[in-house]
């Protein structure tokens, strides 16, 4: 229980992050979607019973909040989550081939699903510009700053984890 409380924090946190404090600043103006790095961990680290419903959490927060048509980010999220549970079944959630890799394959994973949509609901209008712009700029963010989010996320869990269970471990020996 005390798992899904402390990742729904972080997800609010980061959904408080991405939309009240980096639309501030110019130079994230592009900035991939900062809850795409804590699907992609909790579909290759988290079992899915933890972490499929904190995903739906966080694409329904997200669609909340967006002004696209509603399911849009749950649908993304949810595809994004089971692609990384598929991952794992070919290599280890721990790889060097994974983990430096994994946020920048997501957003151009998440950006290919945009477009599709977008093609979808436009009419097959030609591409934005802007959109191209927006992708590339997404995808160099995701690759200077994807790794450093997934050792952020490992420190933290681990320290938690540990946490936890000592507190766990203190109060059976207590009670």
């Amino acid at each position: 229980m005390i798992t899904y409380i402390i990742y729904t924090c972080v997800c609010i946190f980061f959904i408080i992050l991405k939309t009240a404090v980096l639309t501030n600043f110019t130079v994230f103006g592009n900035f991939y979607d900062i809850l795409l790095p804590v699907v992609l961990y909790l579909g290759l680290f988290r079992p899915v019973t933890e972490g499929l419903p904190l995903v739906l959490f966080c694409g329904f927060c997200m669609d909340s909040l967006t002004g696209g048509p509603f399911g849009i980010y749950i649908s993304m999220y949810f595809w994004l989550f089971i692609a990384a549970k598929g991952l794992i079944q070919f290599f280890h959630a721990q790889s060097i081939l994974i983990k430096p890799f994994i946020v920048f394959i997501g957003v151009i994973v998440e950006n290919l699903m945009f477009l599709t949509l977008l093609t979808i609901f436009d009419g097959g209008n030609v591409l934005p510009e802007s959109f191209v712009q927006s992708a590339i700029s997404q995808s160099v963010w995701a690759a200077i700053t994807g790794p450093f989010f997934f050792l952020l996320f490992d420190y933290f869990h681990t320290k938690f984890g540990n946490w936890f269970d000592e507190w766990t471990f203190q109060r059976k020996e207590n009670g």
